[in-house]
């Protein structure tokens, strides 16, 4: 009789995602950050590499999809009503330096974790307030909890005393951070963003949809997407079509001020009062769902992205070189790093922007063999931001920095 393989399979390290409380994962309602985190549940669930648990907000159609997963465990934890802060623990975090919870969300995320078994061996806060997850450091030691630094962070004392690591989506967010941190560098990781570069992909520009947003085949068409915040430049994309005297200049908004929670705002309605003039030289959608951006990425002669502020990523310049569209940004932040090799045209935020965007868009607009030429570059570098290549560089910062024991760390899962 054969004798019976009783060897354990290899333990594979639980990982906590704590986004912040303000869209539900999935991404049902757009979302960086919560699209970030779809991304990486999806690989996991092809690769079955990682068990992971994710908090959430909750949200019927998130967990419709949610239904499917075999290697993640969603904790759909509703925002409790009335106050989200509590005012004594502000206190204690501002007159005595020490890092609390203040907002009831998290500590019920923190009670949910009491009752989780096994316990993560890895927790990894996805930006909002990092601070908030001091209760829940202290519960599973800082050493098993990294933050993930999806904008320009300063660092504190708290922050310090809360994470053994950090994730930063570029060098710059890194180096930035590490300028205020004690942190030893080796536990500060690179950890690029990425695209589904499946749908994110060059095609031929869908000729009704043009159409039915009033765009004639001479017509020159920008594209703005994002949120529509006064950091990312958009009134000054505006100013820029205003100072172009060419009819056949027209420029397509696509975005909300919050992703698809929130559709109005009084900067939005100043752009649009802003845009009146113009006439039929501006359209703008309002919030579009992620599976249907590549169809107005394509249709665009030119996508600009410029934001005014250090820009962590650039993730809206990645998607539209996916999809073979020529990029003109501003130089700033992390964006420089995202769009090398790419041939996209940089402009300086610190000298007149408006003026720049004119000269930039008037050479561009009479270049299209270099349009052409940037469209191939940028669809090539766009490649490197796969969902595939982030997985594998978050399951290799993830056994670099955990210690799961001897037995996995000798043989980690291949990639």
């Amino acid at each position: 009789m054969p004798l019976r393989n009783t060897a354990k399979p290899p333990h594979r390290p639980r990982i906590l995602l704590i986004p912040p409380p303000e869209l539900p994962v999935p991404a049902v309602q757009g979302g960086a950050v919560e699209t970030l985190i779809t991304h990486l549940i999806r690989e996991n669930e092809r690769a079955g590499k990682l068990d992971l648990l994710c908090a959430s907000i909750p949200d019927p159609a998130a967990k419709a999809q949610a239904d499917d997963f075999v290697h993640t465990k969603m904790l759909y934890i509703p925002r409790p009503k009335g106050t989200r802060r509590y005012w004594p623990m502000v206190f204690i975090e501002r007159c005595l330096g020490i890092a609390a919870p203040y907002d009831p969300w998290y500590q019920k995320v923190q009670l949910s974790l009491a009752l989780e078994l096994p316990p993560p061996d890895l927790i990894v806060a996805e930006g909002g307030t990092l601070t908030q997850c001091s209760a829940i450091s202290r519960m599973f030691g800082r050493k098993r909890c990294l933050a993930h630094l999806h904008g320009q962070t300063s660092c504190s004392r708290q922050m310090d005393e809360i994470y053994g690591g950090v994730l930063a989506l570029s060098r710059f967010i890194r180096d930035d951070y590490l300028k205020t941190s004690a942190l030893d560098r080796k536990n500060a990781y690179i950890l690029p963003n990425c695209i589904d570069t499946g749908l994110f992909t060059p095609g031929s520009p869908d000729a009704a949809l043009r159409a039915s947003l009033g765009f004639a085949p001479e017509d020159f068409v920008l594209l703005f997407c994002g949120r529509l915040e006064p950091d990312k430049g958009i009134h000054k994309l505006l100013e820029a079509v205003a100072g172009l005297h060419d009819e056949h200049v027209k420029l397509l908004i696509v975005g909300s001020p919050f992703f698809g929670r929130t559709q109005s705002s009084p900067f939005l309605r100043r752009l649009e009062q802003q845009a009146r003039s113009l006439g039929n030289r501006v359209k703008f959608t309002g919030f579009v769902n992620n599976r249907d951006l590549p169809d107005y990425y394509r249709l665009a002669d030119l996508v600009c992205v410029p934001t005014l502020v250090e820009e962590a990523a650039g993730l809206v310049a990645v998607e539209a070189m996916g999809c073979g569209r020529p990029v003109l940004a501003t130089r700033s932040g992390g964006m420089p790093e995202y769009l090398e090799g790419s041939q996209a045209v940089l402009i300086d935020r610190d000298r007149d922007v408006t003026g720049q965007l004119v000269w930039a868009i008037e050479m561009l607009r009479d270049h299209p063999e270099l349009r052409r030429e940037m469209g191939r570059a940028g669809a090539q570098t766009a490649q490197k931001f796969s969902t595939g290549r982030f997985y594998e560089n978050f399951l290799r910062i993830v056994y670099d920095f955990g210690d799961f024991g001897e037995s996995v760390c000798k043989n980690p899962p291949s990639v």
